[in-house]
């Protein structure tokens, strides 16, 4: 979400820290912030509003909400001159499909003369969106401000009155954006008599929109079903800013107040219009909201001392109110807050805005209880160390791979559209990149495995064999000389087995040995404890390595019989310079002649760029000028 720096400076009398300390407040309380981009005279926070936030926070006015509560100063009391109401057409209105749209408000506004609003595109673009028209502006203003979506059609477009209603098969509707969709009864529509007028929530239609040269308007503010919205709009792929919002559970309240906002906009816009009463189908209105919890509650699951008077006044700055009953606290709960619903959000919230870096971090209390230790997950890990203890990496893979039996409703790529039958498509791959690196590790040899889960059940049943369904597999790989991989894949698994007193059997192929654990497993006894006597024992210290590409360079040369190689590559150290991060290694030594034939290598890489042939080139001829100084010769 882009939230305009100065357009949350609107809310508050008080000054609010630089953009740059503002956006660390907000991301060590709130939620984080990714970007902070200047633009003009205004700064834009590009905020990552998680879900279980974007009730209320996908808005300027939601996060003015958590500024205040996170700063300690109170918000601007902000209202809006509101039209009078006059005399307006009728409109009949009904709710076919209460389930899907608990409320829905309408108004009709006519005699409108729509003016370019200059401070409503400027506030529209700051936050990257684009000016439509003033009607159009106003609605997703009051949208990014309030984050209520808000619609208006096109009075003189529509016959007779307004029905929310399923679709009906073979219905059509031409959206806003000229593309046409096909719906059944699962789409929930905005209709008149004629027919669809707008899939509800989700995206508005050509038949009634409004344009510059629109007069009279129907203005829409509406409460729809979050799960329908969400699945609705996957299924017929139509995301808008609009359908992000009602999929996260807006509060009908905000219907309300979207509404009234936007009558005030025009009103603003044009004194002169005529805005009839506003219709409002609301069968079941929604309650203030109540828990009850005890501070005692609060602190015990902090795991801190905090005072009474610390969270009553963290409560306060988030506008919920308190009534003390003993010890027994009833909390009312502000109603865009629908993400409150038990005590232990009430602790989170209490947490958040005190601030997470006051609470210490304290060991739970021992239980007393042994730990139940899975059988698979103990042998795996077994099965790691042994590895691991061989020279072994392990790796992971994607569990989906570009052939299978189960294909992927909506793959993550076009080569994972489906669940990976075995380790070996992916992990093949895998061995091969691994080996591009073997000379920056220093080895001719590439030794890795996989320990992860398979669904093999569709690809056994082809083949005649019992379902499986999902299961642990293994996959070790081996990249060497050729002559070796047979041998080196057989001696492993033959000492997992001695290892671990079992046979491992599995398929050998392309220097790729996988097997299945899961019926392995069985064969082993429950594990009694966790042996963790030498966890801490390593001394083993962590660098991180570059993301850039390496380039390999080799230089051998011709000394004399009495020159050790250790002189010859202290030379070539103090002229490769700081870009070497292996080497030079001796890989070749023989005599000819009466002299003696030395090859290094050098493996070249940068922590911030990549290397480029030149660079390099020029590096290698300093170090050859330095060998021939010293009489040697270069081949």
């Amino acid at each position: 979400m882009k939230i305009s720096y100065n357009w949350l400076q609107a809310y508050f009398e008080e000054k609010l820290p630089e953009p740059e300390k503002l956006a660390e407040r907000i991301t060590f309380s709130f939620a984080e912030v990714e970007g902070v981009e200047k633009k003009g005279d205004d700064t834009i926070l590009d905020i990552k509003v998680l879900p279980d936030r974007a009730c209320y926070a996908l808005s300027h006015r939601g996060v003015a909400y958590e500024v205040s509560a996170i700063l300690g100063i109170p918000q601007k009391n902000i209202t809006y001159p509101a039209p009078e109401v006059k005399p307006a057409r009728a409109l009949k209105v009904s709710v076919e499909a209460p389930e899907l749209c608990s409320r829905y408000m309408v108004r009709v506004v006519e005699n409108i003369t729509a003016k370019d609003q200059t401070w409503v595109k400027m506030h529209l673009e700051s936050i990257g969106q684009r000016s439509i028209n003033p009607v159009v502006d106003g609605a997703n203003l009051v949208m990014f401000d309030r984050g209520q979506p808000l619609h208006a059609f096109d009075a003189d477009k529509v016959t007779g009155g307004i029905t929310v209603r399923r679709a009906r098969a073979g219905e059509k509707i031409t959206t806003l954006d000229n593309r046409e969709v096909v719906l059944d009864d699962s789409v929930l529509l905005i209709a008149d008599d004629e027919g669809p007028l707008a899939i509800a929530g989700i995206k508005g239609g050509k038949k009634a929109e409004v344009t510059s040269a629109t007069k009279n308007l129907i203005l829409e503010s509406a409460s729809f079903d979050a799960s329908y919205i969400r699945k609705t709009s996957e299924r017929i792929c139509i995301r808008t800013d609009a359908s992000k919002r009602y999929e996260n559970r807006l509060s009908p309240s905000l219907a309300e107040k979207g509404m009234d906002d936007f009558s005030a906009y025009l009103f603003e816009m044009d004194k002169n219009i005529c805005a009839g009463e506003i219709i409002d189908v609301y069968p079941h209105p929604i309650v203030d909201k109540k828990l009850t919890v005890s501070p005692e509650y609060i602190i015990g699951r902090l795991g801190t001392a905090v005072s009474l008077q610390t969270i009553e006044e963290v409560l306060g700055k988030l506008l919920i109110s308190v009534e003390k009953k003993g010890s027994e606290w009833t909390l009312t709960i502000p109603a865009f807050r629908v993400d409150l619903t038990i005590p232990e959000d009430i602790t989170e919230e209490v947490a958040r805005i005190i601030g997470y870096d006051k609470i210490p971090a304290t060991i739970p209390p021992d239980t007393g209880k042994p730990a139940e230790i899975p059988k698979s997950f103990y042998y795996e890990w077994k099965i790691r160390e042994i590895l691991v203890h061989a020279g072994f990496s392990e790796i992971q893979t994607s569990s989906f791979s570009d052939v299978g039996d189960v294909a992927i409703l909506k793959p993550l790529a076009e080569d994972k559209k489906f669940a990976r039958v075995n380790l070996r498509g992916n992990f093949e791959k895998a061995l091969k990149m691994n080996a591009l690196s073997a000379p920056l590790l220093g080895t001719s040899e590439t030794r890795i495995f996989e320990i992860g889960r398979v669904f093999p059940a569709f690809a056994e049943a082809s083949a005649g064999k019992p379902k499986s369904g999902e299961v642990t597999a293994l996959a070790i790989g081996y990249g060497g000389p050729k002559k070796k991989v047979a041998s080196e894949l057989t001696a492993i698994a033959q000492t997992l087995g001695k290892e671990l007193g079992v046979t491992f059997v599995g398929e050998t192929k392309d220097g790729v040995f996988e097997c299945a654990l899961s019926s392995v497993f069985e064969k082993f006894a429950e594990p009694k404890k966790w042996d963790i006597s030498n966890a801490n024992s390593h001394n083993e210290k962590f660098t991180s390595f570059s993301l850039y590409p390496f380039i390999v360079r080799d230089v051998a040369l011709f000394v004399s019989p009495d020159t050790t190689a250790e002189s010859v590559a202290k030379i070539i150290k103090e002229n490769a310079g700081e870009l070497v991060v292996r080497g030079p290694e001796l890989f070749d030594e023989f005599s000819k002649d009466g002299r003696k034939s030395l090859a290094f290598r050098m493996v070249f890489q940068s922590f911030d760029r990549t290397l480029s042939d030149d660079e390099i080139n020029a590096v290698m001829e300093k170090v050859y000028t330095a060998l021939t100084s010293n009489g040697w010769e270069v081949r």
